[in-house]
């Protein structure tokens, strides 16, 4: 997460990339495992991470009233 905030450029894609690898990864290996406590806890780092990114970096477009 720090590097997404602390990324400038291509960067912030980059930790993007390689914090949802390890997380989908570490998922997998929870569900293969039956593990529902951590497969609740990794989805929601997900989530985080994607939102996190998004608030970064995805501009903004205004609505229409």
């Amino acid at each position: 997460m720090s590097a997404i905030y602390d990324a400038r450029g291509t960067d912030a894609r980059a930790a993007l990339e390689d914090a949802r690898y390890f997380l989908e990864r570490a998922l997998g290996i929870a569900r293969m495992r039956g593990r529902a406590a951590e497969i609740e806890t990794l989805t929601r780092k997900l989530g985080r991470v994607a939102a996190a990114f998004d608030a970064r970096f995805k501009k903004k477009r205004p609505t229409a009233p």
